[in-house]
């Protein structure tokens, strides 16, 4: 970047960060991005839900390995070289035919375009792909403080099985009235997978010594199930090769590989066979893990002891990127220190601060906790700049944090004994002071809800759901 571009950039030049923008987001998807774009795709091919029928079960097994290449290939920007596979798609709603033949053309040669094909040959929405670029170059390329929001008409449509989505200006206790019997008898109807899953947790945990075995995947319970069930036979087919998980947490999330707390993460959306892989090479994938430390602290160095830190409210961060992620912004900060000093504003120690280290696509933000959040790619006079331009809002956000944390955990635990809920739980993305704000939402209705709630299951998120397991999904701002 010229020092001309660096300047555009700093004062929020329209038309260099649009085109920059649109270039890096018209073919590139982040891997969790992708991941999640693909979700209704796996969730309808996926092996394990043909175990009636091995014909078409290993078709998909073989025609995923090879998709999964593709993907893989085309995320670390190598040519590829064209072909076709064929999967058996799940039907859902179908008494005769239980799924259906589909051919999907391996020929596009950008990540974004692989996403859309894949998804249109299989009739699926791509409303959250398109959606991306859509929203990337239209409403954030002036950066400033934000906090994270959640598109909920995006994500209803994409990440879990959403069913009667009220119009929005319908009122929280009048949706929750609504759908309340029907929650209570799906939830009745999934309890006998509830009492599954808690079997085989505690069955597996105890044969292979684990300390826990964990469900951090959008998708439903069922699914939950036959990953558990997968994991299972896996375990009995290859005891050997399983002993190296003793005394390790087991995780079943979007990604495969090893956290940055040590925890073996498997991606629930992959087969069996990509499971062994990442097991057999577990030691590998804990290299990474052991140098993170040291690259923490030299970044922090570099920065007057600034404190290093992961986002609050996100999944587990896998070892690998992330140390990918330090090593670039730690050597381009170096660079820029031997030119430049920073700004009298600062305080000599920034310890009290955070810093979280993202990927290249990553926003350059300040989060509603107080960290400053920035892509490892960010030119370093911008993060300077962004830094110094809110110092004094970062310090506020830090110090109200412990507080909302406090007051969240006393609200939910007042909600679940109020109202005899059997399970109280928020996405990540939903911030301790939103929460804290729906909670007392609900507590002001309480003769009102009462009634409908008890024994119910909710889930604090950005909008309206009533999932299959019976799991009722109201926004945090609802009225």
């Amino acid at each position: 970047m010229t020092s001309m571009q660096n300047i555009f950039w700093q004062v929020g030049h329209p038309l260099l960060k649009t085109k920059a923008i649109q270039k890096s987001c018209q073919k590139y998807l982040s891997s969790s991005q992708v991941s999640v774009a693909l979700r209704p795709f796996y969730f309808a091919v996926h092996p394990d839900l043909f175990q009636q029928h091995p014909q078409e079960r290993d078709t998909n097994e073989d025609s995923l390995k090879q998709l999964n290449g593709y993907i893989e290939t085309l995320m670390h920007s190598k040519p590829v070289r064209p072909a076709k596979v064929k999967f058996f798609l799940r039907k859902q709603q179908s008494a005769d035919q239980q799924f259906r033949a589909v051919s999907i053309s391996l020929a596009q040669r950008d990540i974004r375009g692989a996403v859309q094909s894949i998804l249109s040959s299989c009739a699926l929405s791509t409303q959250y792909v398109d959606n991306l670029v859509t929203k990337n170059v239209s409403s954030k390329h002036k950066i400033s403080v934000k906090d994270e929001k959640w598109d909920a008409n995006l994500w209803e449509d994409t990440f879990r099985t959403v069913e009667n989505t009220p119009p929005r200006e319908e009122t929280l206790s009048d949706w929750v009235k609504r759908y309340s019997k029907d929650a209570q008898e799906r939830s009745k109807a999934c309890q006998p997978i509830r009492d599954e899953i808690s079997r085989l947790q505690e069955e597996l945990c105890k044969k292979l010594h684990l300390k826990d075995l964990v469900w951090a995947c959008g998708w439903g319970t069922s699914h939950f199930r036959g990953c558990l069930q997968s994991f299972q036979s896996l375990v009995t087919h290859h005891p050997e090769e399983m002993e190296i998980l003793a005394g390790k947490t087991v995780i079943f999330g979007s990604e495969s590989g090893v956290s940055l707390q040590g925890h073996v993460v498997l991606n629930s959306g992959e087969v069996r066979h990509n499971w062994l892989d990442v097991i057999r090479n577990l030691l590998h994938y804990e290299i990474p893990l052991k140098r993170v430390p040291a690259l923490e602290k030299a970044l922090s160095r570099s920065i007057c002891e600034i404190k290093v830190a992961q986002r609050l409210f996100r999944p587990e961060l896998l070892a690998e990127a992330y140390e990918s992620h330090l090593r670039m912004l730690t050597t381009s900060m170096g660079d820029y220190r031997a030119r430049h000093q920073f700004p009298n504003e600062w305080p000599e120690n920034m310890s009290n601060f955070h810093l979280v280290v993202e990927g290249e696509a990553g926003p350059l933000m300040l989060s509603p906790s107080g960290q400053f959040i920035t892509p490892s790619s960010c030119p370093i006079s911008l993060l300077v700049s962004f830094i110094t331009a809110n110092l004094g809002e970062a310090r506020s956000r830090l110090d109200h944090y412990v507080a909302d944390v406090r007051q969240e955990k006393a609200l939910i635990s007042e909600c679940m004994q109020t109202f005899g809920l059997l399970s109280l739980d928020k996405d990540d993305n939903v911030t301790p002071s939103e929460c804290s704000q729906c909670c007392r939402q609900l507590l002001k209705q309480i003769d009102y809800l009462r009634p409908v709630l008890q024994n119910g299951r909710i889930r604090i998120t950005h909008y309206y759901s009533l999932l299959s397991d019976g799991e009722m999904c109201i926004p945090w701002n609802a009225k």
